[in-house]
């Protein structure tokens, strides 16, 4: 090749193909950038929950009843539930044979515990009476392991009836009702505990109709 060959100018057809327009060149980058921005908003939505954990934990919450100030009210006692009037006074249990629920009442006159029971087959007439002997694990006069057996009854028969748990049953399931003949008023393990601990020897026992 000679040197006038080597410093000749291009020809005006080669120098036009051989440019690139810049504006075809930002065209490109920012199409490319919005594909990437694309791809990342899919992503990001794909991985993020489809609600915000406080407005599922809001949502969750139950309602709050309020006045018409706006206070929050709180619900009215179940009247069922109720400690039942002229059942004594000062430390003593309490036993509804028609709610078929006792309740356990302090001396400051407090109840400290209410629970359902089932009562026995053998029905106690209605009077004081107090607590005459406990036994952690006896059988019951229809043949049925119980425990935390607490034991009253009249003067005549002061172990005629009794606040027990079957043994076999789990802490909180509720005993069936007794077919055979027996004075035990049965409750779940769990409540029966609670008598336990709190009918110490003498604790009056009252039963309202």
């Amino acid at each position: 090749m000679t040197s006038q060959q080597q410093n000749a100018p291009r020809s005006p057809a080669r120098v036009k193909r051989g440019r690139v327009s810049p504006m075809a060149t930002v065209a490109a980058i920012t199409a490319a950038a919005l594909v990437g921005v694309g791809v990342l908003a899919v992503q990001a939505n794909g991985s993020a929950p489809n609600k915000a954990p406080s407005a599922v934990a809001a949502k969750q919450q139950p309602p709050v009843s309020t006045n018409q100030v706006g206070q929050p009210v709180s619900p009215a006692p179940d009247p069922a539930l109720a400690l039942p009037a002229s059942s004594g006074t000062g430390k003593r249990m309490v036993y509804s044979l028609s709610k078929a629920r006792i309740w356990l009442v302090g001396a400051d006159e407090k109840v400290q515990m209410s629970a359902a029971v089932v009562p026995s087959t053998v029905i106690p007439a209605a009077g004081t009476y107090a607590v005459s002997k406990r036994i952690a694990n006896n059988q019951s006069a229809d043949r049925v392991a119980v425990q935390y057996e607490v034991l009253w009854g009249p003067k005549g028969d002061t172990t005629k009836f009794a606040m027990e748990a079957v043994s076999s049953l789990p802490g909180d399931q509720m005993p069936m009702k007794p077919e055979a003949k027996t004075g035990g008023v049965r409750l779940t393990q769990n409540d029966a505990l609670a008598v336990w601990q709190f009918a110490v020897l003498q604790t009056p026992v009252v039963v309202v109709a």
